[in-house]
């Protein structure tokens, strides 16, 4: 008998391990959240001359700063229209998407698809996963070379003022 833990890009799709376990592919805002912080961390530390391939197997190179970033972008894609006008936060939600009433008003669901990004779980979670809008606004203001000269908080304190 094999036993596996499949990649679910959404909902579980059976009772192992207690049924709804969301850690094996939905996108969480706060724990990439985490992960940015930490980069920007390590990345005041190993400065430009520590990069790593981004995304994996692309042959790009990256300093920690710029996975961050791109970590970052990546999320608020989520929210933000595409091409085609529509935002991946709604997956196939025609109300969402088009009603004059709803396009324009982003609800912050409680985690995402995997693979497109659409809203799952509760749809209110403006504290944990609103928490994007701050990632967005420090890459608009911070940018590497602040960051290594100044530390985050005092790079970050002196673009707000």
């Amino acid at each position: 008998q094999e036993y596996a833990v499949q990649y679910l890009p959404a909902e579980s799709d059976s009772g192992m391990f207690g049924g709804n376990s969301n850690w094996r592919g939905p996108v969480w805002i706060p724990v990439n959240t985490l992960l940015v912080r930490a980069l920007l961390q390590y990345y005041q530390y190993y400065g430009d001359d520590f990069k790593v391939e981004c995304p994996t197997g692309s042959g790009q190179w990256m300093t920690l700063y710029d996975v961050a970033r791109e970590i970052t972008g990546r999320l608020a894609a989520i929210f933000l229209r595409g091409a085609d006008g529509t935002r991946p936060v709604y997956g196939g939600s025609t109300t969402f998407q088009e009603d004059p009433h709803w396009r324009d008003h982003i609800l912050f669901y409680e985690y995402f698809h995997g693979d497109n990004g659409a809203g799952l779980g509760a749809s209110h979670q403006t504290g944990w996963t609103g928490v994007v809008a701050r990632l967005m606004q420090y890459f608009a203001l911070v940018d590497a070379p602040a960051l290594l000269a100044q530390g985050n908080r005092q790079a970050f304190q002196a673009a707000t003022q």
